[in-house]
């Protein structure tokens, strides 16, 4: 059985017309992997595409880029060429364009982004692993299968072959491919395991990569039975629609510390171990933490644990500027719901000019006995401090009087018996 037989032989059932990106270098293993893609094709419904990441770390970029513009020509697959420019961030050259190229896949929008690591490549991962302490999760390698976002997911389905198949198959098919002048240098771990480690320690042991990958098989298995466990303790916790900090830490030790990780990984956010440990001393002792990693703000308040991406609030529609006009026409396209409520704005209300606005200090709501500040009406509403200065606030033309405070009160003055009460849903997981 030929290598274009093997891999369809796995090959997996998806949905008409998906989208699938290739990571396309220009290397021998990403060329084999378009050419074996561009040949499934034509037995499935699926829109093939692929995406040069242009590094710029090699005089030889230009020329790279240029090939797999020519080799997509030639195949009549559309390509995307990214430049990037490599931001050191104390992780090394390799992480931090690694972090850069996974941005890249995640903005293509595609269904799945297949990626050409083989086997090879996966010992390899599993070595670094080693010296490095990656513990269970990175010694289990790579996976074929795993999301990298809510609606991509990467697909690796060269796993199952060596480097010699992929240059078999090239050799066949009479490919051609470029060299990448950076795997010479051994000064990078990876390229020292491939050029070096691996070869040597195969003279000894010529089975050694395959009770490697024999390893790293079992450790899947291990990984995926833990992350069920560890999965349906998350959901308890999280039961009442939020990380309950009580249920949390009536956990016991490993499993508390399993879960927190899980927590991170499910918002793909990554924390250093130092800072894990430190979240979980904290969590266990105070009532309130605070958080900053380079991907999100932590919160721990009230019982509560809680996430907000980096720039969260810029995504708010009434955050950069006001937005003004007829109150239930920017209500209903900033995402607000009108919801029936006895003390509900009024339609009148609702009808006139008027604009939606975050809360600003010393803003306050006329209430049946007198008023009272926004500020007090969040406090005790226990609204997150980090998200109350953001707070929308709905206001007449001139912005300086309130006419209610979204999800929490209306103006006695604007509002009816059968009245509707601005609910921004999103905000209801902040208190």
């Amino acid at each position: 059985m030929d290598l274009f037989e093997q891999f369809m032989r796995g090959f997996p059932k998806l949905e008409d017309f998906s989208r699938i990106e290739v990571g396309l270098s220009g290397g021998l293993d990403s060329v084999v992997l378009l050419h074996l893609l561009a040949r499934a094709a034509r037995q499935h419904r699926f829109d093939l595409r692929a995406v040069h990441v242009h590094h710029g770390l090699s005089e030889n970029a230009d020329i790279w880029a240029g090939f797999c513009q020519n080799l997509c020509s030639r195949l009549n697959i559309p390509l995307r060429v990214v430049r990037i420019q490599i931001e050191q961030d104390g992780s090394g050259i390799e992480a931090a364009a690694r972090k850069q190229r996974y941005r890249v896949f995640a903005d293509g929008l595609s269904d799945i982004v297949a990626l050409a690591h083989h086997q090879d490549d996966q010992a390899e991962t599993f070595l670094l692993a080693a010296v490095r302490g990656g513990g269970l999760r990175g010694l289990a390698a790579m996976p074929v299968w795993r999301n990298l976002n809510s609606q991509t997911r990467i697909w690796r389905p060269l796993l199952e072959f060596g480097r010699c198949d992929l240059a078999a198959y090239a050799e066949e098919q009479g490919l051609d491919y470029v060299e990448d002048e950076s795997n010479a240098d051994n000064r990078f771990l990876r390229n020292w395991f491939r050029n070096e480690v691996l070869p040597h320690w195969q003279l000894r042991i010529p089975s050694v990569q395959r009770h490697i990958l024999a390893n790293i098989r079992s450790l899947q298995q291990d990984l995926a039975l833990l992350d069920q466990v560890i999965e349906a303790d998350y959901q308890d916790i999280c039961s009442d629609g939020f990380f309950d900090i009580a249920k949390w830490r009536a956990s016991d030790d490993l499993r508390r510390r399993h879960v927190l990780l899980h927590f991170l990984r499910s918002h793909d956010v990554t924390a250093p171990q130092a800072v894990v440990h430190e979240m979980e001393r904290v969590l266990l002792q105070a009532e309130q933490g605070e958080w900053r990693l380079p991907q999100a703000d932590i919160y721990a308040y009230r019982n509560r644990l809680r996430l907000l991406p980096k720039g969260w609030e810029h995504r708010l529609p009434w955050t950069e500027k006001p937005l003004k006009g007829r109150l239930q026409t920017i209500l209903q396209t900033a995402g607000f719901v009108l919801k029936p409520h006895p003390n509900g704005l009024s339609e009148a209300a609702l009808h006139q000019q008027g604009m939606i606005r975050t809360f600003h200090t010393g803003d306050h709501i006329a209430q049946a006995y007198g008023s009272k500040t926004v500020g007090k009406i969040l406090q005790e509403a226990h609204v997150l401090p980090a998200v109350r200065r953001h707070w929308p606030v709905l206001a007449d033309v001139s912005g300086q009087h309130c006419l209610a405070v979204a999800n929490f009160r209306t103006d006695c003055n604007q509002s009816a018996e059968e009245g509707w009460w601005p609910v921004y849903e999103p905000f209801q997981a902040f208190y």
